[in-house]
């Protein structure tokens, strides 16, 4: 081959190289283009189902019957094994022929005696430690105790002090802006203010046969009903957390949200969702697997809804 024909054949591989890494290039970019495309829709699709499942993640129970009768801690008995047994070495000691070499008897002696005297003295500064111990386990005894005795009476003072100490719910991005409680004698009644529509995505995320990220307006009916389960299932949350934490057979949970007041054209917090909780009928529930606003079929409640309109106001349910 001459020398045109090597640059001839130098030329067809260059282009056939190039070809290949353009092809190769396409194949990543669509390959890219399907795991960003996916990954978005995965992402939407478990930010829906976090949306809609607030109440599956409760916090660890309380049992107040098991703290009420909680036995009183014991307390240390005064014991001195050091001392002790410097003393038993101290008795078995007997002068010997080469003590000279350590110091004599007598200086021996005196440090068994010295080692006898720190025994003790060890000995008292574990009792002190243990007495700061029990002090510390008995006090807490004695307030649990207490706050277990007036719980199950239904005190409410005591009701207010575990939802200030114990209660987290409004760390809850998703529960809302936050909790008011009305607390009176073995009854609580929860009213937190939800997120608005503006939670759930106006849009539904789906991927192409081709690999392609497709969104499109979601259909108002899916929205309002979207937001009804969110709704539903802060209820169901709030309801759940309470009856976690307090030893009450019952609580009402009332949701508010932001809505347009027509009569003053101004946002006005009112109640969109009242419900009225019972232990037995809460606990028979799946939370894993209900449907947040079915589940309320499950209990008393006020709720105004339309797929068409979404909540309209409503008066939250009397407490008994």
């Amino acid at each position: 081959m001459g020398w045109k024909g090597v640059l001839r054949s130098m030329a067809a591989a260059s282009r056939a190289a190039n070809r290949e890494a353009e092809r190769r290039n396409k194949q990543m970019q669509k390959a890219q283009m399907f795991a960003e495309s996916a990954s978005a829709v995965e992402s939407w699709q478990n930010y829906i189902d976090e949306l809609i499942s607030v109440h599956t993640t409760l916090s660890d129970g309380v049992d107040w019957e098991k703290i009420s009768t909680k036995p009183r801690p014991v307390p240390p008995q005064k014991a001195s094994p050091n001392e002790d047994k410097e003393k038993r070495t101290l008795s078995e000691f007997r002068p010997g022929m080469l003590d000279f070499l350590r110091g004599g008897t007598a200086t021996l002696r005196k440090k068994l005696e010295d080692a006898v005297a720190l025994g003790a003295s060890r000995d008292q500064r574990e009792f002190e430690l243990q007495q700061a111990t029990f002090q510390s386990a008995l006090e807490e005894w004695e307030t649990d105790a207490q706050l277990a005795s007036n719980l199950l009476r239904g005190d409410p003072a005591a009701i207010r002090q575990v939802i200030q100490e114990m209660q987290s719910l409004s760390d809850v991005h998703l529960i809302g802006s936050e909790i008011d409680f009305s607390i009176g004698k073995s009854f609580i009644h929860a009213r937190p203010k939800v997120h608005g529509e503006e939670i759930v995505p106006r849009v539904r995320r789906k991927q192409s046969t081709g690999g392609r990220l497709n969104e499109t307006p979601l259909p108002l009916a899916q929205f309002n009903a979207l937001y009804q389960d969110y709704v539903a299932s802060v209820s169901l949350k709030t309801a759940g957390e309470l009856l976690r934490i307090l030893p009450l057979s019952e609580v009402y949970v009332t949701c508010l949200a932001h809505l347009l007041d027509e009569s003053t054209g101004h946002k006005v917090w009112s109640p969109i969702l009242s419900v009225h909780f019972t232990r037995c009928s809460y606990e028979n529930l799946n939370l894993a697997s209900v449907d947040p606003s079915e589940a309320l079929r499950n209990f008393r409640h006020n709720m105004r809804f339309s797929k068409q309109k979404g909540f309209s106001p409503i008066e939250p349910i009397e407490v008994v």
